[in-house]
């Protein structure tokens, strides 16, 4: 009779590998090492999973997972304000979405921060190079739709590129995700997402009393 299957054991295998993925990198990491963080065998190691790869191609489709439904509820959500917004004149209520919006998408990221990491730099050499980029072309998709939605309602600018709005928002956001793998404790997201909007909404038309209410709405909750 073979041996069963330990979830406590998988999961303990599964922590150690994300440390030294991040620690080696995909390609240099090794099994050994894995297993021995955590005092178990190679044998138990291959018992849970046929290979390091298969372990991250687990980790990889849950974050793609979630990053998937994150993107489609967000833009649901933003498009769905922006006919509301139009009509009122007043971006409050689209300040304060995006906030919140930020602030889960900040929160998504914390646990999955290690597995950014390695698609960002330690990935190369694997069949995982590049995957991150896929991710992001997804984010940026959506960043054009929503911009091109909110051009069109004349609530930012007109003369902004929206694949240039794109790219700042999706590279600040992969910056940050790998500022969090340096964090031992999670930190408060309040004063990041004060930051980003900060920038992002100082230059595309929103009045500066419509994001100092809303900032000011934001430190009151």
């Amino acid at each position: 009779m073979g041996r069963k299957a330990d979830p406590q054991a998988r999961a303990s295998l599964v922590a150690s590998a994300r440390r030294e993925f991040v620690k080696s990198g995909l390609a240099r990491a090794r099994v050994e090492d894995i297993t021995g963080a955590v005092g178990l065998s190679k044998g138990a190691f291959y018992l849970h999973f046929e290979s390091k790869e298969s372990l991250f191609t687990e980790l990889v489709a849950s974050f793609s997972k979630e990053m998937s439904d994150y993107t489609s509820s967000r833009e649901r959500s933003t498009l769905a304000l922006v006919n509301t917004v139009q009509k009122t004149r007043d971006a409050q209520a689209l300040l304060a979405l995006d906030a919140e919006e930020d602030r889960k998408l900040l929160e998504l990221l914390w646990p999955w921060r290690d597995v950014c990491e390695v698609l960002i730099s330690g990935a190369a050499g694997t069949g995982f190079e590049g995957v991150m980029w896929k991710m992001l072309d997804s984010q940026m998709a959506r960043l054009h739709h929503e911009f091109e939605e909110l051009q069109k309602s004349e609530l930012v600018r007109a003369d902004l590129p929206k694949e240039l709005l794109g790219d700042m928002v999706v590279g600040t956001y992969l910056l940050l995700a790998r500022r969090l793998v340096s964090l031992s404790e999670k930190p408060d997201f309040t004063p990041w997402v004060g930051a980003i909007q900060a920038v992002v909404y100082g230059g595309i038309g929103v009045s500066a009393r419509e994001f100092s209410q809303v900032q000011s709405n934001t430190r009151n909750t």
